[in-house]
């Protein structure tokens, strides 16, 4: 069994300043420092996959950007390594499209209503690639959702029996006293 040991805050923090940071220097380092990760700890990269997409795409956006945009060949060389590196952490799980705001280009979930930077609204967006709607909302949805994460439809069959919560339909753990998504007491307290 593998003991998964999550990026904390600050190190998810410095990662994305430091792609973001106009000293070359800083980005150089923290591409090795991403690197590392991908290399040593793949079960973080997939922990930000599944808990934290946001920061996940903000990521390999920033990487991208580095990638076309940067003056810098050495930080090219070393962002595409990275990416890479990322991918393989990743693996069949990784995804090329993130979408982003029309409005900002800051990176965006399917599942959010509004653009948490500019707050712009997802469902009247366009993007690049096509993107599904559920077909009771019309709403952006993903393709890996069961469920519609605005209006809980089903999107798919379940391959096996999910404790979900009765208000929001949301998948829950079985020790959770109040669901996490809509505050639902799920069952009372021990």
């Amino acid at each position: 069994m593998v003991r998964v040991v999550p990026l904390t805050d600050e190190e998810k923090m410095s990662i994305v300043s430091g792609l973001r940071s106009s000293v070359p220097a800083t980005k150089l380092v923290t591409l090795r420092k991403l690197q590392e990760i991908a290399e040593v700890r793949p079960e973080a990269i997939l922990y930000l996959d599944t808990y934290d997409k946001v920061t996940l795409n903000e990521i390999i956006t920033l990487l991208n950007q580095i990638i076309e945009y940067d003056p810098d060949e050495i930080l090219r060389r070393e962002a595409m390594i990275t990416l890479e590196k990322v991918k393989k952490a990743l693996g069949t799980k990784f995804s090329t499209f993130v979408p982003l705001c029309n409005s900002c280009k800051s990176p965006i979930d399917l599942g959010w209503t509004y653009c948490t930077n500019c707050g712009a609204e997802i469902k009247n967006m366009t993007f690049e690639e096509e993107v599904e709607r559920c077909p009771n909302c019309n709403n952006y949805i993903s393709d890996s959702w069961k469920y519609c994460a605005h209006c809980g439809a089903k999107l798919k069959e379940e391959e096996e029996e999910v404790l979900r919560c009765p208000n929001c339909k949301r998948p829950v753990q079985p020790e959770w006293i109040v669901c996490p998504y809509c505050g639902y007491r799920l069952k009372r307290k021990p």
